[in-house]
């Protein structure tokens, strides 16, 4: 009924008001009177102030009220006045108070919850990108178990041994190839070193290919069993993304079957190449010995031998030397050998390879410690076989790789044996062949008892002035052949004009020029070298020009020439004739000085002037040994 504060206080004033209102009625029916008027007056303004004093008792409850109201409803500016009185006033003071206090925490919670809001939304469009990446993780870490699936099934079925081990060189991880290569579980490797696995030779290679010091090396690993797999092994270093080093990726494959074939290839290609070179030796335009030894120095060279030699049967069934080539070729070897009844029956007869201990060699005690000290260990001997017979046999010292060399020297053993036939031939070719010449020698010769043996000297001369200046074998050969035919065209002249004892008339002396050239139509059928029949029909050319048949100077003129020139001379000045008689040496030494670069090549004749200071006798020996035989 009085739920108002202001109906409540004007209950209590109305309530005084009408008490004093009774208890004046009270007095005015005990009095009744003229008083009537004056109790309705009082009852009047009973009501009134009770009216206006609850109105103004009430009027700050109501303020207050409605301030509270306006707040409640955000008005937080609104402040209120009242002052009526002290405790009003002082009220309304501490709500203003309240108010701002309010309106500040409002702001500021309104602030706050808009930052609420705004990280709550944050919030939502996180959780909502982390739902997405979640969903995107799953599927990536699906994928990554798959992959890890193929990758891991790649890596155990791969040929390779794929191994990784962290700084220390602790193995870490190596894939199922250990099982197939090494006999070792992966489970039983982890955790060890990695140089565990490693020959002992290799370990020093393993550990600068481990610090990167060499990007791939071949390295033996070892077996359960003790045995080793040769690999090709290549390392990469692993790193964080600070270049920190996290350890060290190893990749190696098995190369043991493949170094296996490819030395056996390397080997038959060495065989082949052997024989190759051989057989081109066999085509070369060089003396049947010289082959035969330039095939024992490519025998030797090959097999890294120290001794090759080639031994032939001769005429009393032993092994005559004929070549030796390799390092020890200049130590005192048997030049022949007598074989025992056993080993000719094996070697010659049978014609089987024999394989002799190297403590056995028949040689003498020299090239027997040497031997021991180029640890030689066997000797083997090839039987050179030509028409199914043995001709001769092939030998070589060797200390390793028998079966290989064996091999090799069976390959070569046939051209060995063509060579052999080809020197035999060659020998006997070149003993009719210098018959013949020496035929033809005697022939011109014959025609004059003073120039008998004149070829023959200047050969021999010939012979020692290209030995002196350091002439091959080959030049010095033609220089023999060039010697004794010099003068073969003389066979077209007169025998009046060549015997004439006194001058030669002008005529004769033109028809004597022709001889070289006579040489030259005489000799060119017969098949002789260019060299030869060259230096033959330019014998008479002179140094300063003068000579003839072409009139050809200095270094114009074959050298072949040039000596045959100086020993036809001095055989001439020391020989009789029929017109005068021979000179000293001496003299005819003074002679070639006196002409030296005019008539005579000048290296030609100081070579003949060392060969008289030096061994003067050697001269007059072919002069006198020559005299003896004609």
């Amino acid at each position: 009924m009085f739920k108002s504060y202001r109906s409540r206080l004007f209950a209590i004033i109305f309530g005084v008001s009408l008490f004093v209102y009774l208890l004046s009625f009270v007095h005015i029916i005990k009095g009744i009177g003229n008083n009537i008027i004056t109790s309705i007056l009082i009852l009047l303004i009973s009501v009134f102030i009770a009216m206006r004093e609850s109105k103004y008792m009430s009027y700050p409850l109501e303020k207050l009220n409605e301030c509270v109201k306006r707040i409640t409803n955000g008005e937080y500016d609104y402040n209120i006045d009242i002052d009526v009185t002290e405790e009003f006033a002082e009220l309304s003071k501490n709500f203003n108070k309240m108010s701002s206090k309010l309106k500040s925490n409002y702001e500021e919670l309104k602030k706050e919850s808009q930052e609420l809001i705004k990280k709550n939304n944050e919030l939502q469009d996180l959780y909502m990108e982390l739902e997405a990446s979640y969903e995107q993780m799953e599927a990536v870490t699906n994928e990554l178990e798959a992959s890890e699936s193929r990758y891991r099934t790649l890596v155990d079925n791969m040929s390779d041994i794929l191994w990784f081990t962290d700084k220390e060189y602790n193995i870490e991880f190596i894939n199922n190839r250990s099982l197939k290569f090494l006999d070792y579980l992966p489970d039983e490797m982890i955790g060890k070193k990695i140089f565990e696995y490693i020959d002992d030779d290799d370990k020093k290679l393993m550990e600068d290919l481990m610090t990167r010091k060499i990007n791939m090396a071949e390295i033996k690993f070892k077996k359960r069993d003790g045995s080793t797999i040769l690999t090709e092994t290549r390392v990469k270093t692993v790193k964080n993304s600070e270049g920190e080093l996290l350890g060290i990726q190893g990749l190696s494959r098995d190369i043991t079957d493949y170094c296996t074939a490819k030395k056996e290839i390397l080997e038959r290609n060495r065989q082949i190449l052997a024989i190759g070179n051989v057989t081109q030796l066999l085509t070369k335009n060089l003396a049947p010995r010289d082959i035969l030894y330039s095939i024992a120095e490519k025998i030797s060279t090959i097999l890294s031998s120290p001794l090759c030699t080639i031994r032939t049967v001769n005429e009393s069934g032993n092994l005559e030397l004929m070549v030796a080539a390799g390092e020890l070729k200049d130590m005192p070897l048997l030049k022949e050998l007598s074989l025992t009844t056993d080993e000719n029956v094996k070697l010659l007869v049978s014609k089987e390879i024999t394989i002799l201990d190297a403590n056995k060699f028949p040689a003498d005690y020299v090239l027997l410690k040497r031997l021991k000290q180029l640890n030689v260990k066997n000797i083997i001997s090839v039987p050179l076989i030509s028409k199914d017979k043995a001709v001769g046999t092939l030998n070589i010292l060797t200390t390793s790789r028998l079966a290989n060399d064996i091999s090799l020297l069976r390959s070569v053993a046939d051209s060995v044996s063509i060579a052999i036939e080809n020197a035999n031939l060659y020998d006997n070719l070149r003993n009719w062949y210098l018959r013949t010449i020496d035929a033809l020698a005697y022939a011109v010769e014959a025609k004059d008892r003073y120039t008998k043996g004149h070829s023959l000297r200047v050969s021999k001369y010939a012979a020692i002035i290209g030995e002196s200046m350091g002439l091959p074998k080959d030049e010095i050969e033609k220089l023999k052949i060039a010697g004794i035919l010099h003068d073969i065209g003389k066979i077209g002249i007169s025998d009046k004009i060549l015997t004439k004892p006194g001058k030669l008339t002008k005529e004769e002396y033109d028809k004597i020029k022709q001889h070289p050239s006579i040489s030259k139509k005489i000799l060119e059928p017969i098949g002789l070298s260019k060299d030869i029949i060259d230096g033959i029909e330019k014998h008479h050319e002179r140094y300063d020009g003068k000579g003839y048949p072409f009139g050809l100077d200095d270094d114009n003129i074959p050298l072949i020439a040039a000596i045959l020139c100086v020993a036809d001379s001095f055989d001439a000045m020391t020989s009789d004739r029929s017109y005068r008689k021979g000179m000293p040496f001496d003299e005819a030494v003074n002679e070639l000085l006196k002409y030296k670069g005019t008539q005579f090549n000048p290296r030609v004749v100081d070579s003949v002037i060392s060969i008289y200071m030096r061994d003067r006798k050697k001269i007059e020996r072919i002069k006198r040994e020559i005299e003896i035989a004609n």
